[in-house]
């Protein structure tokens, strides 16, 4: 490879060399059906080209994640019924959860793809109040914390430990990160984004979400600020948190209130709801 070349696509960091590559065809599906003139039909038939991601597009598309009204019988139905912007958060989920799946064995990284699922659910419900696009949102709800996923399926056992003592001690995340793996979980997630050709605005929202939240920031940063944090104050958090948010403090920071919206309510009606909506997240 040329010197030009390696300045493009400079070498993974360490942590990041054993992670699985992001699929070509999961690849494809996103690019395809992120197109204007999408045809549902072709995007189909990416889909049956993997039968396992096939099967779990469509336990995807059935579970309580996504709250289908009437159930969902084959990919056609799926990609017509939940659209093409839904499609592409669905092929993102499908690749993420296969590569945390081994991890999950151990509790405490569990505990980082539950709080990546809750960001989602959170950030989808409050897209609309902060100009944010629903499917956006999810997207980088579940992925804000893609660097740590990625390390945590790299180094399942090396990472659980220090999540523990992190914890324990109340140390602070990015720096003990940096100590052990030489990057932090925020820089590791926008570079598997650049590798990944995703787009540069999720990149540098997954790179700042741990930027305290106030102006400066775009729509996207600022909601998937709220989101996570929102995420920890009801009862999912992953890591030992630099400051303790209300419930409260947060909600004041997404504009207008709803009814048709199970969030703003209260705390313990939204906990219940995301309760609820997690239940098969990772079954």
């Amino acid at each position: 490879m040329s010197e030009t070349e390696d300045a493009h696509h400079p070498r993974a960091p360490w942590a990041l060399r054993q992670v699985p590559p992001f699929p070509s065809v999961a690849q494809r599906i996103m690019a395809l059906a992120g197109q204007e003139d999408a045809n549902p039909q072709e995007v189909g038939q990416l889909v049956t080209m993997d039968p396992s991601f096939s099967a779990e597009l469509l336990r995807f598309a059935n579970s309580a994640l996504f709250g289908p009204q009437r159930p969902v019988g084959g990919l056609a139905h799926a990609i017509v019924m939940l659209g093409m912007d839904r499609v592409k958060v669905m092929a993102a989920l499908v690749v993420v959860n296969r590569i945390v799946r081994t991890s999950l064995r151990i509790e405490a990284l569990r505990k980082v793809w539950m709080h990546s699922l809750a960001t989602a659910l959170i950030a989808e419900e409050a897209a609309g109040r902060m100009g944010v696009g629903r499917d956006d949102a999810y997207t980088a709800g579940l992925l804000h914390n893609l660097g740590a996923l990625g390390m945590m399926s790299a180094y399942p056992d090396e990472y659980s430990r220090m999540l523990e003592v992190s914890n324990d001690f109340g140390f602070d995340i990015l720096l003990t990160e940096r100590a052990l793996f030489e990057i932090d979980h925020c820089a590791a997630g926008a570079y598997l984004a650049q590798d990944w050709s995703f787009p540069d605005e999720l990149a540098a929202a997954i790179a700042t979400h741990h930027d305290d939240i106030g102006p400066g920031q775009n729509r996207l940063e600022s909601l998937l600020g709220i989101s996570w944090r929102l995420a920890d104050a009801l009862g999912f958090a992953a890591f030992s948190p630099a400051r303790e948010w209300t419930y409260e403090e947060l909600m004041a920071y997404v504009p207008g209130t709803t009814r048709r919206t199970w969030l703003g309510r209260d705390p313990e009606e939204a906990h219940a709801e995301l309760t609820l909506r997690l239940t098969d997240a990772t079954a």
